[in-house]
């Protein structure tokens, strides 16, 4: 099993689209979610497909625990969920977009993360050892 634990800072809209491709299917349980309004943190323990390896046929798919921080953040809103549902309640993250001030987490089931930032800075750091899983994320194209 591939070793290498990702660790990647975002500090512009192009770095966020790195982050994006990386955590596509992450799956978020919602006790996962931290918002930290005195030092502006929202803070995310997410299980990450390792998309890295997809290519790579010889390698099963694999998931790991991965922390996702965003720093300079002013306020945080929810959309197609509450923050106070069954902590259990798992979400799926599809995309993360920038729309100056805002990052949008984009999850399935048309849920949303609103965060409104001073600026762009996050970083990316798996946690763990990576497990196998039986199958890849699958999506319908158009």
């Amino acid at each position: 099993m591939d070793t290498k634990l990702l660790k990647i800072l975002a500090t512009d809209q192009e770095d966020l689209e790195v982050f994006s491709a990386f955590l596509q299917d992450a799956i978020i349980p919602l006790k996962g979610l931290d918002y930290c309004e005195d030092d502006h943190t929202f803070r995310i323990f997410a299980n990450r497909f390792r998309w890295e390896l997809s290519e790579n046929k010889k390698e099963k798919p694999q998931r790991l625990h991965t922390g996702v921080v965003f720093q300079d953040v002013t306020k945080v809103e929810y959309r197609g969920f509450t923050r106070y549902e069954d902590q259990n309640h798992s979400l799926e993250l599809l995309t993360i977009q920038y729309d100056e001030p805002h990052i949008h987490l984009i999850f399935a089931t048309d849920a949303q993360i609103r965060l409104t930032v001073d600026k762009i800075h996050a970083r990316i750091k798996d946690v763990d050892d990576a497990w196998p899983v039986l199958h890849q994320p699958k999506h319908k194209t158009a």
